[in-house]
């Protein structure tokens, strides 16, 4: 994580001593530089033929090369190299393919800080274009072993777009009776089916839930024979187009008895609704219908808390029954035409054509209360089962059925913790109007960040400050409980994260001082993310930002309602030696169950944890055990919000490694805070 890919400078000078103060401004920078002086332009297409190059420099009314001849030489060897032009250029015209930095003179701070910063935008753009050509060149690949794999498939297959044949492969011809797949090029479907047939067959096309069903139809070959054939089809996009992919079979045996037995394999046997695979796959098509088809829809995950008990409780039997209930109760109340499915032991998933909030919470709040009164007649005394409940949108943004669920497990999770009072509900307005204020902001750069800091109790010579986000709005800020979680919901919350943490490493790179650490929060959408990560290890490269600057910030909510997600993600974390800081822990009711204590660095505790230590001896006593535990497995703790001074010393006798909180300072958009430096906090510093 910590080694520097090499830039490799191409320098067009007729000083040498230009060429070295620059290479100086970019070490300074933190880029690991390999330069070499272009003598001439015979030169210049030879290092050009030897190696990869990143960056050309070129100073403006040197004699060894014009610009002209530059991008000519460019242009001609069909070289993607930024090319950089430093000195005036009054009188002077630059092709296009030479950017003017505007910097004349080296020696100036500010434009040396203009250079590297253009520097830094034109290699990072560099480096997204040749990811997109090797993204490009798998792609290709891939389609090309697609398009094989079709063409030689002992299957019947086709693609209609408008109800007409744009691609056959040749197993379908010889099925229909045609000698090449060619000639079904611009022939409609339908005229293939049987009259008595068509019409059953044209419903079964426009049929939006066909997918993983099969239809029976009699097929017309080119030569007017009659034949029995099996067909499925599902939405898939073919050479860039939206169409259909059909694949027909002969039809033996007893078809009624096989698509009976194929519609049971996609059911669970407890509830006869789909089963989680089968849920998976028509989320996943949902998600391509968003993509192709604009077709935006929302997941709502129900889950039956205290299941686990009821079930050691009344038996394995008198569960399952419970959950047929469930799903009959579920069924019965949900909308016409939406897919039900059961995605866990005691969690149901409805697929909803709708993204409007009003309407899906109202459907949430119907289902939660018919499920409350209809199974409460079912438990046994001693028993209680709540029905919670979440939502999560399905989108162009959503990336897999997976992420999905997890998303609206997430905001269940959330929901649970609001009603029970354990955070505090902060509404703004309505959730469509949020979800339209944060769509404004990212296109108006409406974002700012503050910083607190984190105090050591014992100086370690860190300076360690929390970055924090907030929303800009008609002359007040909106805090991130208002809008967070709704961004969670729709997908959005990675991108705020992108954005916090792109702007925390350029914090980073302006102050460059290897004490300064920043912890980042993330949001749910980060964490499940298989992207994140890797993103930020390119952007900490770019940066030349060490590990050792950046904490990463989870909430305990978070692990608790995705276990297995904050597992590879701490993973990742380690492998790349990323510290980690667990947030709102003592939350829960056993916080150390859900504890990643080998990955994380950090716990800041739950306020919970630190009301009235002042007064209450339990409640210190509670504390000082919690900090001793953590301890114990080799972490250090945070203590947050702290409003009063005189809470100091009892935090200092709990060990408490950490303090912070507005008495310190407030969350601000500067670092000024001055942190002790030779000499160790102690009581006697509060007397």
């Amino acid at each position: 994580m910590d080694q520097k890919p090499t830039t490799n400078v191409l320098i067009v000078a007729d000083v040498l001593a230009d060429g070295e103060q620059l290479i100086n401004i970019l070490r300074k920078a933190g880029l690991s530089v390999h330069a070499e002086a272009v003598r001439n332009e015979e030169y210049l297409r030879e290092r050009l033929h030897l190696k990869t190059w990143d960056l050309l420099f070129i100073f403006v009314g040197n004699k060894r090369l014009s610009p002209d001849r530059l991008h000519a030489v460019l242009e001609e060897m069909d070289q993607d190299l930024p090319a950089l032009a430093l000195g005036t250029t009054q009188n002077i015209s630059l092709p296009d393919h030479v950017l003017h930095t505007h910097v004349s003179n080296l020696h100036d701070h500010q434009q040396s800080a203009q250079l590297v910063q253009i520097t830094h935008n034109e290699l990072h753009n560099l480096d997204m274009r040749r990811a997109l050509r090797k993204t490009t060149a798998a792609l290709k690949d891939l389609q090309q072993r697609y398009q094989l794999l079709l063409d030689s498939a002992s299957d019947a297959v086709c693609y209609l777009h408008d109800g007409l044949h744009i691609y056959a492969n040749q197993a379908y011809a010889d099925l229909f009776g045609f000698h090449t797949s060619a000639e079904l090029r611009s022939v409609a479907f339908l005229d293939l089916v049987d009259d008595q047939d068509v019409e059953t067959v044209r419903q079964f096309l426009r049929d939006p839930q066909s997918a993983g069903k099969s239809c029976l139809f009699h097929g017309m070959t080119s030569a007017g024979t009659r034949t029995r054939l099996n067909m499925e089809c599902s939405v898939i996009p073919y050479e860039e187009e939206r169409s259909q992919q059909v694949i027909v079979r002969p039809a033996t045996g007893n078809i009624e008895l096989q698509s009976r037995i194929k519609d049971q394999q996609g059911k669970d046997l407890v509830t006869n609704l789909l089963n989680r695979s089968s849920l998976l796959a028509r989320v996943d098509q949902a998600i391509a219908n968003a993509i192709y088809e604009h077709q935006h829809g929302s997941l709502l995950l129900v889950a039956l808390t205290g299941f686990e008990d009821f079930s050691a409780l009344a038996g394995r039997a008198a569960a399952n029954l419970l959950l047929a209930d469930a799903a009959r109760l579920l069924s019965e109340t949900a909308p016409e035409g939406t897919v039900v499915g059961r995605c866990g032991d005691s969690e149901f998933a409805l697929l909803l054509q709708t993204t409007r909030s009003a309407k899906n919470e109202k459907l949430l709040s119907t289902i939660r209360s018919a499920l409350s009164d209809g199974l409460q007649s079912l438990l046994p005394a001693g028993s209680a089962i709540t029905i919670s409940a979440g939502l999560a949108a399905i989108n162009e943004l959503s990336p897999d059925a997976e992420i999905v669920i997890t998303r609206a497990r997430h905001d269940l999770t959330m929901r649970d913790m609001k009603s029970n009072g354990d955070l505090e509900i902060d509404a703004y307005a309505t959730p469509d109007q949020m979800f339209h204020r944060l769509e404004e902001a990212f296109e108006n750069e409406d974002f700012v960040l503050v910083f607190q800091p984190v105090v050591s109790l014992k100086e370690d010579g860190i300076q360690r400050y929390e970055v924090r986000i907030r929303l800009q709005d008609k002359g007040y800020m909106i805090y991130p409980p208002r809008f967070l979680e709704l961004a969670n919901q729709h997908g959005l919350g990675e991108k705020i994260d992108r954005w916090v943490a792109e702007k925390s490493l350029q914090v980073l790179q302006e102050r460059g001082n290897p004490n300064l650490q920043l912890i980042v929060n993330l949001t749910h959408n980060s964490i499940v993310s298989p992207d994140f990560l890797p993103w930020l290890q390119r952007r900490m490269h770019e940066r030349r930002q060490a590990s050792d600057n950046i904490v990463l910030q989870i909430s305990e909510l978070d692990i608790v309602s995705s276990p297995e997600e904050v597992k590879h993600f701490c993973q990742q974390l380690q492998q790349l030696r990323i510290d980690l800081s667990v947030t709102h822990f003592g939350c829960t009711l056993t916080p150390f169950k859900y504890l990643p204590h080998e990955s994380a660095a950090y716990v800041k505790l739950d306020k919970s944890l630190l009301d009235d230590i002042g007064l209450n001896l339990i409640q210190r006593d509670k504390l000082n055990t919690t900090v001793n535990a953590l301890h114990a497995k080799g972490l250090l703790v945070i203590a947050p919000m702290i409003d009063q001074i005189n809470l100091l010393p009892l935090l200092w006798q709990a060990n408490v490694n950490f303090v912070q909180g507005n008495f310190l300072q407030e969350p601000t958009d500067k670092m000024d805070f001055s942190f002790v430096r030779d000499e160790e906090l102690t009581l006697d510093s509060f007397r």
